[in-house]
């Protein structure tokens, strides 16, 4: 992935997004199949039991999937099924990490997988995604 590509992908999800704004993701790692989604919590970003919100960690993990799908292509998709296992609630954490992997790509489909992951190292969820290549290029 050429520089270019990769500032290309951070607009793509930093700058035109307004979904991924509101909610407080940045992409601070991209690669050939990879990326990386973080975000800082917030007052917003909690549930009434003082833990990130199930839909904010779900998300995290979905933008995670389809930026390392984009990114090994150049083509833009969307999410066609996902699985989800909440495995654990952060405690009092500051910063929530998304990293994802293609598991498998073929001509229309893509198979991913990521992890969120509080600052103390523990995991909270895994999600699987099946994505649907557009055919779409990125510009």
């Amino acid at each position: 992935m050429t520089p270019g590509q990769r500032e290309l992908m951070r607009k793509y999800v930093d700058e035109h997004d307004t979904f991924n704004q509101w909610n407080g993701l940045r992409l601070t790692e991209v690669g050939d199949g990879t990326s990386t989604i973080e975000v800082d919590l917030t007052p917003n970003s909690l549930n009434s039991w003082n833990t990130p919100h199930g839909g904010l960690l779900f998300a995290m993990a979905d933008v995670a999937c389809g930026v390392a799908a984009v990114s090994a292509r150049g083509e833009k998709c969307v999410t066609a099924s996902a699985s989800i296992d909440y495995i654990a609630a952060a405690g009092d954490t500051g910063r929530l990490t998304a990293k994802a992997h293609i598991l498998r790509s073929g001509r229309k489909l893509c198979f991913c997988a990521a992890e969120v992951r509080d600052d103390r190292d523990t995991l909270l969820i895994r999600l699987n995604t099946t994505m649907y290549y557009t055919g779409m290029k990125l510009t």
